[in-house]
This record gives structure tokens, C-alpha cells and sequence, in this order.
């Protein structure tokens, strides 16, 4: 009867483990895959990735911006993004894979060090972090115009002592220490191709023509400062603020200085805007002659 007893709970006890496990589950991918743990990591510290600290207005100023909800806007490859209650700003938190991250035995315990499968996809996620780390120094460092970046934060430290409320998909909040936590936060930015539509159909050609030439301009700023895009897509990677065009995904940018040449940077302007060329081509035709007279001007 003891026995019986036993088993009926160990049983109750697996298939409770088992629905909760499958609960969790369901609530995970409503989220959009989002857990706060996986903005945490268990990287030691690397002065390789140190940035200046905000001054004390920078401070001040990010505080304000900070103080308000930011909510769930999307899971890119490498960063789980939100966006300010105001529409003003978008905040990217580093999503690290689950051998970087805090407890990384929950996760796939013995395979990363004993399956060669797994052994090949950790140096490939490494080698993965270092490029993506070194864009978003580099972007905060000298590309602060093309990005709309107010304040990247690699390394773990001690000195912002700033926190953020995040409200994920389920509408359940998260109290993040920015200290602890590798982010990006930038100016929000518009879309390239929706702006386009709305002007065009207002018959605005002269600022739809501006917003061509911004692409353009973007583009080549970036090239003779000896960078370029690795993950080149403008309808999802590019937008727009007022008065200029920013790349929105900084984790892809890369150096090559051979691109600061003339001869080598117009040939990859027009590479890179070729999708926005054939756009034009088929559906804003009166500002095809706009592009390619900018274009030449190059």
C-alpha cells in the first residue's frame, strides 16, 4: 500500500512538472521568446569593450528618458528591442546565447562540452559577440550621427546606477539594472519605405526627395569614415529621423578602410542602394531622376 502510495506521488509529481514545463512554454513563446535572464551574462569583465561614462548632463538627460515604461517591440538576431511610452526612443538589450548567460547549466549542461556540434556552435557564438561588441563600440565612438545612438553600455559596471521598467508582451514588468546588462539605446527612427508611401501619396515629392537623398548621404558618410553595413536591408535595417537617415541595426556594422577611397565607396553606394533604385523604378517613378542625379554627384 506504501509502495502505492509512492508511485501515485512521484507519478503526480512528473506530470505536474510535466504540464507546468509545458505552462511555461506557452508563456515563453507569447513573450516572444523574452526571459530577463537572457540580458544577463556570466562574461567576465574586458577593457576591450570600456566606453567613456556619461557626463554628468548626459546622465541627468538619460535619467529622464529612463523614468518612463519602455514595451516590447521586437526580437532581432542579436538584441531583444522596446520602445519608449513617448515613440521618442528604442532601447537593445544584447540577447546572449545560453552558454554565455547566468547559470549557464540550465540550459544544455554537458553538450557544449562534449558534443563537437555544440563545441563548433559556442566558438562560432563567440566570434559572433566579439564582431557584434566591436560594432556597437565603434557606432557609439564614431558613428553617433548614423545611428542615432545616445548611450551604448558593453562591459558590466558600477557607475550608471540607472534602472528601467520593461513591459514585455504578457504585460508582465521587468526592473533591469542597467549597470549589469549590455544595451544600446537610440533615437527611434522611421521606417525608409512607409515614409516613402506616406509622401508620395501626399504628392510631397520634395521631401520624399530629401528622404532619398538622406539614404544616399547616410551611405557614403559612413563608407569615408571607413565603414559598412554586413547586413545590408533597407526596409527593416535603415529609417528615418527628421532632418537625416540612421541605421537602426548597429550590430552589423564593420570596418574597412579601403572604403574610404572614392573609387572603391561609389561603386558600393550604388550596390547598397540598388534595392531602393528598383523601388523607385516601380513605384515612386517621379523620384527616379532625383536618385540618379544624386548619384552622379557622388
Amino acid at each position: 500500500m506504501i509502495k502505492k502510495e509512492k508511485l501515485l506521488l512521484i507519478t503526480s509529481a512528473v506530470l505536474m512538472i510535466g504540464i507546468l514545463t509545458h505552462v511555461d512554454r506557452i508563456f515563453f513563446k507569447r513573450g516572444s521568446s523574452f526571459c530577463a535572464r537572457f540580458l544577463h551574462s556570466s562574461l567576465s569583465y574586458d577593457p576591450t569593450w570600456d566606453l567613456p561614462e556619461p557626463t554628468p548632463d548626459q546622465h541627468q538627460a538619460l535619467k529622464q528618458i529612463l523614468s518612463q515604461k519602455f514595451h516590447y517591440l521586437a526580437k532581432g538576431a542579436h538584441c531583444f528591442a522596446f520602445i519608449s511610452e513617448d515613440q521618442k526612443y528604442v532601447i537593445k538589450f544584447h540577447r546572449f546565447a545560453s552558454h554565455m548567460r547566468i547559470f549557464p547549466w540550465l540550459t544544455h549542461p554537458f553538450s557544449y562540452y562534449f558534443n563537437e556540434r555544440r563545441k563548433k556552435i559556442k566558438q562560432h557564438n563567440f566570434q559572433r559577440l566579439s564582431i557584434n561588441f566591436s560594432s556597437y563600440k565603434d557606432s557609439d565612438q564614431y558613428l553617433k550621427d548614423e545611428t542615432g545612438v545616445l548611450l551604448t553600455h558593453i562591459n558590466p559596471s558600477d557607475n550608471l546606477h540607472l534602472t528601467i521598467t520593461l513591459v514585455d508582451k504578457t504585460k508582465a514588468q521587468h526592473r533591469i539594472h542597467l549597470d549589469d546588462v549590455t544595451f544600446i539605446l537610440q533615437k527611434k527612427a522611421n521606417l525608409i519605405y512607409p515614409t516613402l508611401d506616406s509622401l508620395y501619396s501626399q504628392n510631397k515629392l520634395d521631401e520624399a526627395k530629401q528622404v532619398v537623398s538622406h539614404i544616399i548621404q547616410l551611405v557614403t558618410s559612413c563608407c569615408q569614415k571607413g565603414f559598412i553595413d554586413d547586413d545590408p536591408v533597407l526596409r527593416k535595417n535603415y529609417g528615418l529621423l527628421e532632418d537625416c537617415a540612421i541605421h537602426i541595426d548597429v550590430g552589423d556594422l564593420i570596418r574597412n578602410d579601403a572604403m574610404k577611397l572614392r573609387e572603391n565607396y561609389i561603386p558600393h553606394v550604388k550596390e547598397m542602394t540598388e534595392s531602393l533604385r528598383k523601388r523607385l523604378e516601380n513605384h515612386y517613378p517621379l523620384l527616379l531622376e532625383h536618385y540618379n542625379e544624386m548619384i552622379e554627384k557622388l
